[in-house]
Formats: C-alpha cells, structure tokens, sequence
C-alpha cells in the first residue's frame, strides 16, 4: 500500500499490526467466547477490585464506546456486578464469583498467546515493543 512518492502512514502501520495481534489473542480466548478486550476488561477489574467503567477506560487506554462493548455482554452474562457508584451516573465494578472463574480459565490461553506472539517476535523484541507502547501511550496526557 505504498507508493514511491509516499511515506508509510505510521497510523496505518500500528493499526495493521494491531489486527494480527487482536486475532492471535481472539483465537486463543475464543474457545470460553472472550475476545482480548474483554479479557483486558476482566484482568483489569482482577487487578483493580472495585473500579468505575471510566477507570477501566483511563487505565486500558480505550474509548468509551469500546468499553461500554467489552462490558455488556460481561455483566449481561453475570461475570461482572454493578452497584451503586460515588454518585447517582457512576457504577462501582468488580468481577462476580463466575467472572473471577473466566479470568482465572482465560489466563491460560492468554498466556499460550502470549508465548506464541513472543516467539515469533524473536529475542528481545518483546521488551522494545513495550517500551514502544509506552512511548506511544504517553503523547495521550
């Protein structure tokens, strides 16, 4: 998709990549119906406890529609309780009993996805890929 008189779009560039490594960890996660942004949804209120969806969206670094997408099916199908937030529009999140289950049965294949991404980024890469995102994460503030 590129042209001689053209420099690579570097939006198109991270979003390509960002495609492979969504289906790399979908595949994995498909066989208990998760996707990789829900699992992100579920390790993050694993890790968090009691958090508000705007919290999981600053902490993931995810618009508000896609988190509102990752949640729904969550707390339709009973792996994540709302209560009453700090106020009246706010909701206090955490996982359910069941929710604590499906992480804890996601992580396995999480972690086989994982394995598998590093090995084929080679050596090291891993760590410059984070470093990356890092970067990257930190021209949002």
């Amino acid at each position: 998709m590129e042209s001689k008189n053209s420099e690579t779009c570097l939006a198109h560039a991270i979003r390509r990549a960002d495609r492979v490594v969504s289906q790399l960890y979908n595949e994995h996660l498909a066989p208990l119906g998760l996707r990789v942004t829900q699992f992100s949804v579920l390790r993050a209120l694993d890790i968090q406890g009691t958090t508000t969806a705007s919290q999981v969206q600053e902490l993931l670094v995810m618009d508000q529609t896609t988190v509102s997408r990752a949640l729904k099916p969550l707390i339709r199908d009973g792996y994540i309780s709302v209560a009453e937030g700090a106020t009246k529009r706010e909701k206090s999140l955490s996982l359910s009993a069941k929710g604590k289950k499906l992480y804890d049965q996601a992580c396995g294949p999480w972690s086989e996805a994982q394995r598998v991404f590093r090995k084929k980024l080679g050596k090291g890469q891993d760590d410059l890929l984070i470093e990356l995102s890092r970067q990257v994460v930190t021209m949002k503030t």
